[in-house]
């Protein structure tokens, strides 16, 4: 069987606790019919192989049905990352125009993922705020806290930009106790995307001192650390957004980063309602950029 090489990220709606003023998505007013999604994740399955898809945002757990989401993936055999803000897992939350979102249960959620992904952008709330807009670093630390007294595995996300660079060590102080952490993912921010392209100048990190990170920080931990640079995600996604659109980056196919790899612009393969969605997405991915290979 033919496996596909891009990472499948999944949005999980068009709702979103945080707005981040950074984010690479696209949003708009109509969210995906939830069997559609079913249907082309159950006949992608069946025609490449697949390690993992990540849910994603907008926010997920903003989804009144997004349980039932993950239990059915699950139920298809695939592995499920969930990244979320995780507000809903500790109380009630507002989001858009005054839409309230029950506060959920995290043994549901848990029961039908691999693992769990929770944003940690800063160690205080100022510094959290310069990128996820009004999260508190006490509500992260108390979802870490439910979440690892539930037996979750954890993985910690972290965009790195020019105004945390200084941070990550502060940051790694405060995770570090939690055994449920297994791993923290540092992404070098992407200036791709409406929100990414936009503002970034607010964020944009040099690559070479994104490489110097390692070195300069003082990691003593089972934690597993990976450092994931902008060049190392190039070309590396195929995205799903809130209405359905499958969509991958506008990036050209150099093995370095350039200039014009920085845009707003994304690259429509197709829609998760088309008819024959799925043949439709592998025959275009197949023209930009080879991604179809014989395991």
């Amino acid at each position: 069987m033919k496996t596909i090489s891009r990472r499948i990220q999944l949005s999980g709606g068009n709702k979103c606790f945080v707005r981040c003023p950074g984010c690479y998505n696209f949003f708009s007013n109509k969210d995906y019919v939830t069997e559609d999604l079913l249907d082309f994740l159950t006949q992608l399955k069946d025609k490449v192989l697949v390690p993992k898809v990540t849910m994603s945002g907008g926010e997920p757990l903003a989804r009144e049905d997004m349980p039932y989401i993950l239990s059915a993936l699950k139920e298809l055999g695939y592995r499920i990352n969930l990244d979320t803000v995780g507000l809903s897992l500790i109380r009630d939350v507002i989001v858009g125009q005054n839409t309230l979102v029950k506060k959920i249960s995290s043994e549901d959620i848990i029961s039908s993922i691999d693992v769990i992904g929770i944003p940690f952008d800063g160690s205080s709330d100022d510094l959290m705020n310069m990128f996820r807009r009004g999260l508190k670093v006490d509500e992260i630390l108390g979802i870490l806290d439910d979440l690892s007294s539930k037996g979750a595995n954890i993985c910690i996300n972290t965009v790195v930009h020019k105004n945390n660079y200084d941070d990550i060590q502060n940051i790694y102080e405060l995770i570090k106790p939690y055994q449920s952490i297994t791993k923290w993912q540092l992404f070098q921010f992407m200036p791709i995307g409406p929100g990414g392209y936009k503002n970034r100048l607010k964020y944009e990190l040099a690559d070479q001192q994104f490489e110097n990170l390692r070195e300069s920080l003082d990691f003593d931990t089972v934690i597993d650390i990976q450092l994931k640079s902008r060049l190392n995600r190039k070309n590396k996604y195929l995205l799903i957004d809130g209405e359905g659109v499958v969509w991958i980056p506008r990036q050209n196919e150099h093995d370095h980063w350039l200039t014009e790899d920085e845009n707003n612009e994304r690259i429509l393969i197709g829609n998760i309602s088309d008819e024959n969605a799925v043949d439709k997405v592998l025959d275009q991915l197949e023209k930009y950029d080879k991604v179809l290979a014989v395991n």
